[in-house]
């Protein structure tokens, strides 16, 4: 007898939706039931009648930070974040005091994630020109990937980036080296501090404020430039390596050029870069102070078309927690706040508001927020994917008869009162269930898990 089965809704899949259904075993996908086929007996039947069938989202670029960080998120908030907007796997960045850019940090991060969460969880490791011996080390020790900065640490949070930048070209090249035999990916934060210093200063010279004038301060090319860079690196060593929150559509042009010359680097981006931009998000100010930041409207629109193509083989959050206070802790002084917005909860809904405008497919989303994602971080054909042996990881969605305001005060996440650029918006679809390993673990606004359902995976050997 079957665990679960779930029936008569309308499956997602990349190359196409169908009506169907799914069986659930011991947390795996047995059986994917076609038009008019009889499931077999289960223990529980769900009629998703009317309801898109998702494979859950796994968010590609999370920070958690728990820890000494915990006021801000802690595992257990930052899971129940991901339930309530149907991610069911998160990769989570090694930023965080300390970072897990050692195998001890590594192995406390792993031990705090899997003893707090509601969804599975993987880990990043962290790759910089400052930890090469660690590099190999962890992944032995189960990294999901790596990310490094090609930038200095953020100063004052020196402490949460040893083992995370690679600062020259030379260093991201000696890095790219030791990850290289491992097979793992390479996420790279690719921004050039020399776009940004002199501009910044200008800026702020001339006594200008507010989100445009911030954008304005990292200029496109600082994004091309260390493309470029990460290109060349990926170019002479092997190294399979992403480009982190991709922001504009030259960054995207310049790495299909490679790809097709047979370099293996690859684009991810979030849903904010083809959702909203310095015009729609001006009124957030600091709240929507981002790195890279937003662009302009006609570069956003050509994103979301890029994306709708399959231009992006991953989709992350960037979920970056900070309470309101802290984002406020120079007032709306855009020069002196921290960077990031939280989104981890509202990342698949969001990006369903854009099937709803006609602009984006469920199609592209099951693409590059689920089954291309998993094939990136070596967790294919485990996740990512409604198919037979898969693990259940599934999201029923439902579309609302008319739009509902976001009302940010409903988030799971600690840093909900930052989420100022979602407040009230028309969300069009709602997150009706959440399943991970055949485990409900959110159903209509309610966490139904338990702590510690969350196991901790890694790519196969």
């Amino acid at each position: 007898m079957n665990d679960l089965n779930i029936v008569g809704g309308t499956l997602v899949r990349p190359e196409g939706c169908l009506a169907g259904g799914l069986e659930i075993k011991d947390g795996r996908i047995v059986r994917v039931l076609k038009p008019g086929e009889a499931p077999d007996p289960a223990k529980e039947t769900v009629n998703a009648e009317g309801m898109l069938v998702f494979p859950g989202m796994i968010d590609s670029h999370v920070h958690i930070r728990g820890g000494k960080l915990s006021h801000r998120e802690d595992f257990a908030s930052g899971t129940m974040a991901a339930a309530a907007g149907g991610v069911t796997t998160v990769a989570e960045m090694p930023v965080a005091n300390p970072p897990a850019s050692t195998e001890e940090a590594f192995l406390a991060r792993k031990a705090e994630a899997t003893a707090a969460a509601y969804v599975d969880v993987a880990l990043y490791g962290g790759a910089g020109a400052d930890n090469l011996e660690d590099i190999g080390r962890l992944a032995r020790q189960g990294a999901v990937a790596y990310k490094t900065f090609t930038m200095p640490p953020v100063p004052g949070r020196e402490a949460e980036f040893y083992g995370l930048c690679s600062e020259t070209q030379d260093a991201l090249c000696a890095v790219m080296e030791r990850v290289a035999p491992t097979g793992r990916l390479l996420a790279v934060h690719s921004e050039l501090n020399q776009y940004v210093a002199a501009e910044t200063k200008r800026r702020m010279d001339a006594g200008e404020n507010g989100l445009k004038a911030f954008c304005r301060s990292r200029p496109v090319e600082a994004e091309t430039a260390a493309v470029a860079w990460v290109i060349e690196a990926a170019r002479k060593t092997g190294c399979r390596a992403s480009v982190c929150h991709v922001s504009t559509p030259e960054a995207v042009k310049m790495i299909q050029a490679a790809r097709a010359e047979g370099v293996q680097v690859y684009a991810e981006t979030c849903p904010q870069y083809i959702l909203f931009n310095e015009d729609t998000a001006e009124h957030a100010g600091v709240f929507a102070r981002m790195k890279p930041p937003l662009r302009d409207p006609q570069r956003m629109a050509e994103l979301r078309r890029m994306y709708r193509d399959g231009a992006f083989a991953m989709t992350g959050s960037d979920h970056a927690p900070y309470l309101k206070e802290e984002k406020l802790k120079n007032g709306q002084d855009i020069w002196h706040t921290f960077d990031g917005l939280p989104g981890l909860e509202l990342s698949l809904p969001l990006l369903l508001n854009a099937v709803a405008d006609g602009t984006l497919t469920c199609e592209a989303i099951a693409e590059a927020t689920a089954e291309s994602t998993a094939r990136m971080l070596g967790l294919a054909p485990r996740k990512g994917r409604l198919a037979e042996g898969a693990d259940a990881d599934v999201v029923l969605v439902k579309k609302y008869a008319v739009p509902v305001p976001l009302d940010i005060s409903k988030l799971f996440t600690k840093a909900r009162e930052s989420a100022v650029l979602y407040e009230g918006l028309p969300m069009h679809y709602t997150i009706v269930r959440t399943y991970v390993r055949g485990e409900k673990v959110f159903q209509e606004g309610t966490i139904t898990g338990k702590q510690g359902w969350g196991t901790f995976v890694s790519p196969a050997e």
